[in-house]
């Protein structure tokens, strides 16, 4: 299995992991971005909307695709906040996905608190890093 990131300097990751044949402009096993958020806020960062328009494009492509949005925090905080702000976090890309065409049956949305950090919380860039939404599209039929 290949796996394809791309890292640019605004966090925004795209995955493709390519399994068998696959059809041109299908996106491989899962298409990953990341949105930024500031601490202890859900208000999405205007450096992340051109990456959620990014996702719009790639989900055109791909319209029966069923989008995942994980919300996620930085490890500071109760477990509980965490875990609600999270879940509003995803909340939100989820509704500007929805703002930009995407049905929102096509949409599922869920807060994981601090769960499954990408770094270490023990910077402030690492905590940065940390709070986040990706949106996943799996493969159809995986």
């Amino acid at each position: 299995m290949k796996k394809l990131m791309f890292l640019t300097v605004a966090a925004l990751f795209l995955v493709a992991c390519h399994a068998g044949n696959i059809e041109p402009g299908r996106v491989g096993h899962m298409y990953l971005s990341t949105i930024s958020f500031d601490v202890n806020g859900d208000e999405i960062k205007l450096s992340s909307y051109k990456f959620i328009d990014e996702a719009v494009k790639v989900y055109k492509k791909n319209p029966s695709v069923q989008m995942q949005v994980r919300g996620y925090t930085d490890a500071s905080g109760s477990e509980k906040k965490n875990l609600v702000l999270s879940q509003k976090r995803a909340d939100k890309v989820a509704h500007s996905l929805q703002i930009r065409g995407v049905p929102a049956k096509n949409i599922s949305a869920k807060g994981y608190g601090s769960a499954s950090p990408i770094v270490s919380n023990n910077t402030p860039e690492g905590r940065a890093q940390n709070r986040r939404v990706e949106i996943e599209f799996p493969y159809p039929g995986n």
